[in-house]
C-alpha cells in the first residue's frame, strides 16, 4: 500500500482524484481539546484499501476537495466509534457524510465484545498487534516525526481490512435493524449538537442526587456548558465536576459557604461566587 503525507493543496486535490469512486473509505482523525471545548483537527488519515494518506488541515486552509469526496453518496465511510471524528465534520461543515459503517458495533453484532477497542479489533480479526507508542500525541505540533505518521496511519490501513471482514463475518446480519439504526443515529447530525440544558445527562454524579440537588445541578451543568461554549474552553476550566457536584449537594447560601466548597477555586469565588450563589437560589428558592 501507498503511505502519503499530504500538506500542499496540489497534493490534496491529486489525492482525491485517485480516491474518487471508491467503494469504501476508512478514515479517522487526530485532534486535540484539551485547551478547548471543540475539538482542533490535526490531522485527518484517509485509505481505500490502495493508498493510505494523512492530510495536513494545519498546512492546508481549504478542505473542500477532501470534503466534497466524503460526502459521495456512493462510498461507504468507515470509522471505528467515529462520534468524536463526526462530532468534528459536523463542526467543520454543519453537515455529515453518509452513507457510513462503524466497526465497533459491527463487531458486537458478529459476536465480538462490546465495545471492543480498535486495537483489540485489529488483533481480534486480523492477527496483528498495533504500535500503542503514541496515544498521548500532540498531533498539533509540527512537523510531525515520521513515526507519529506511521502511528496515524495505520489508524486507517487496518480499518478497512477489518471492515472487509466484518462484512464477511456477518453475511445477512449487515442490514440487521439493530446496526443500520445504529448508522442512522451517528449520521443525524442532531446526535451532535449539544444543548446545555442537557448537560448534567453526562454527569455521573447525577445518580447520587435527588429533589432539589438535582435541580441545582441541573442548573448549573447547563450554565457552565454554556460558557465554555462561549470561551471555547474545557469545561473543567469553568468549574470542576467535584465543584459542581459539591455545590449541587451542599446548595451553600452564602460567600463563606463558598470558600469551603471542595474543588471550587479560589479565582472561581472571586469571579463568579455571587453568579453561583444566584443560579443555586433559582434552581433551589426553597
Amino acid at each position: 500500500m501507498q503511505e502519503l503525507h499530504i500538506d500542499t493543496p496540489e497534493g490534496l486535490s491529486a489525492l482525491c482524484d485517485r480516491l474518487r469512486h471508491s467503494p469504501w473509505l476508512a478514515l479517522d482523525t487526530e485532534f486535540m481539546r484539551e485547551k478547548t471545548y471543540y475539538p482542533q483537527l490535526c490531522l485527518l488519515q484517509v485509505s481505500n484499501g490502495e493508498v493510505a494518506a494523512g492530510i495536513d488541515p494545519l498546512a492546508i486552509d481549504d478542505l473542500s476537495p477532501i470534503r466534497d469526496l466524503l460526502f459521495e453518496p456512493d462510498t461507504v465511510k468507515v470509522f471505528h466509534a467515529g462520534h468524536q471524528d463526526l462530532e468534528l465534520f459536523q463542526q467543520l461543515w454543519q453537515e455529515l457524510p453518509a452513507p457510513l459503517f462503524d466497526t465497533q458495533p459491527a463487531a458486537e453484532l458478529a459476536g465480538l465484545d462490546n465495545q471492543m477497542g480498535y486495537a483489540r479489533l485489529v488483533e481480534a480479526l486480523l492477527d496483528h498487534p498495533l504500535d500503542k507508542g503514541h496515544t498521548r500525541t500532540d498531533w498539533s505540533r509540527r512537523p510531525l516525526k515520521p513515526e507519529q505518521l506511521r502511528y496515524a496511519l495505520d489508524d486507517v490501513i487496518y480499518l478497512g481490512q477489518v471492515y472487509l471482514r466484518l462484512l464477511d463475518r456477518l453475511g445477512d446480519k449487515r442490514n440487521d435493524e439493530r446496526l443500520l439504526a445504529a448508522f442512522d443515529r451517528m449520521a443525524d447530525p442532531a446526535t451532535y449538537i449539544t444543548e446545555p440544558e442537557d448537560a448534567w445527562k453526562r454527569l455521573k454524579a447525577r445518580k447520587y442526587l435527588r429533589g432539589p440537588q438535582l435541580a441545582v445541578l441541573k442548573k448549573l451543568a447547563a450554565w457552565r456548558e454554556s460558557e465554555a461554549m462561549k470561551a471555547d474552553k474545557p469545561r473543567g476550566w469553568i468549574l470542576s465536576n467535584e465543584a459542581l457536584f459539591e455545590l449541587a449537594k451542599t446548595r451553600p447560601r452564602g460567600m463563606a459557604r463558598l470558600w469551603k466548597i471542595p474543588g471550587l477555586q479560589p479565582g472561581v469565588v472571586k469571579r463568579r461566587g455571587q453568579l453561583l450563589l444566584q443560579l443555586i437560589a433559582e434552581a433551589d428558592p426553597e
